[in-house]
């Protein structure tokens, strides 16, 4: 039995940890295997899981934030027996049960998504005290593996598990970006961008810093359409007729907090959408084009225009991510941990 703990899943939660646990999941069913998935109770969820082809665990309680240790324990050791396999989301959710799965016998592996690796400023010592247990660390993007050995952490890069779409259609016009609306996520530049090539921008997502995006919206005079949030089959098609997807974040002063990797930028590219990203963490893995400078509008509308003038981008980009992610892909690294 393969048991995966997160906290976040659709249809609620619809992040990259999210997308990523359901598509791991549905991964490791089509290959036969059994899998649980451990996620938070949100009491909105039944319709949704029914139709899944794999059980979903709700795990209830109150006041996360101070007890969560208790309600994951209590949800998630007892189903455990020996000789299986338990993912873990995040290292500070694997803190809470880990150990004791190990205990119990089972192998234990530890995935690395973004912020909960990159915003750390130095090792925290629960995160020495977890090495001790887990078999295998694992970053979803080259960024992620090297902030972890800088950690002193040992760690493989294993591809997204994201399904591939059926191929691109013909070049489509307009930008898109799907993402929280927070000042982290850089989509000022984009707004700034899409008004220097005269092009209109969708923005998918909702956030604290929507006011000051209609603001640069305003001062601009871009054309932008905010969606709001929406379930992930609606963002995918989000990116279907759109010349281009988006992401092009920032880190703290510090230099701490860099995008892990850009699962947006894959699923437009899975699309036939190229994904145009700058040099933040991941995310020039997760891209086509990478801006040489996000804050200079004029220049990256340039860069931009020129590029996709170059070659069918669309195409090229299908061809990239069905090369290096995908359930197949994955999977290939993932399976010795219940071979």
């Amino acid at each position: 039995m393969i048991h995966l703990v997160t906290l976040d899943f659709p249809p609620d939660a619809i992040g990259g940890i999210a997308s990523w646990a359901e598509d791991l999941a549905r991964a490791i069913h089509d290959t036969g295997q059994e899998v649980t998935v451990y996620a938070k109770y949100t009491g909105r969820s039944a319709e949704y899981d029914a139709i899944l082809p794999f059980p979903v665990m709700r795990m209830q309680g109150r006041s996360w934030g101070r007890w969560k240790a208790v309600w994951v324990r209590a949800q998630v050791v007892p189903r455990l027996r020996k000789g299986d396999t338990v993912l873990f989301a995040t290292w500070p959710l694997a803190l809470l049960a880990g150990p004791i799965a190990v205990q119990k016998g089972c192998r234990v592996a530890v995935f690395a998504h973004g912020s909960e690796v990159t915003e750390l400023r130095s090792t925290p010592l629960q995160l020495k005290f977890l090495t001790k247990y887990v078999d295998t660390f694992f970053g979803v993007s080259g960024f992620l593996v090297d902030q972890l050995k800088g950690h002193g952490i040992d760690a493989r890069q294993v591809p997204m598990p994201l399904p591939v779409g059926p191929g691109p259609g013909a070049p489509g016009s307009g930008l898109v970006a799907v993402a929280r609306l927070n000042k982290r996520k850089g989509l000022d530049r984009a707004i700034r961008l899409a008004r220097a090539l005269d092009w209109p921008l969708t923005l998918v997502g909702e956030g604290p810093g929507r006011p000051g995006l209609e603001v640069v919206q305003i001062e601009t005079g871009a054309q932008v359409e905010f969606l709001g949030r929406l379930p992930r089959v609606r963002a995918l098609d989000a990116y279907v007729g759109k010349a281009a997807t988006l992401l092009l974040p920032r880190t703290h002063g510090d230099g701490t907090g860099g995008e892990g990797l850009g699962l947006t930028l894959l699923e437009s590219a899975s699309r036939g959408v190229p994904a145009v990203g700058c040099a933040t963490g991941g995310v020039p893995e997760a891209s086509d084009l990478v801006l040489e400078d996000p804050d200079d509008a004029q220049a990256s509308a340039k860069q931009l225009r020129e590029w996709l003038q170059g070659g069918p981008r669309g195409q090229q980009a299908y061809d990239r991510v069905c090369a290096q992610h995908g359930p197949g892909a994955c999977l290939a690294v993932l399976e010795s941990l219940w071979a």
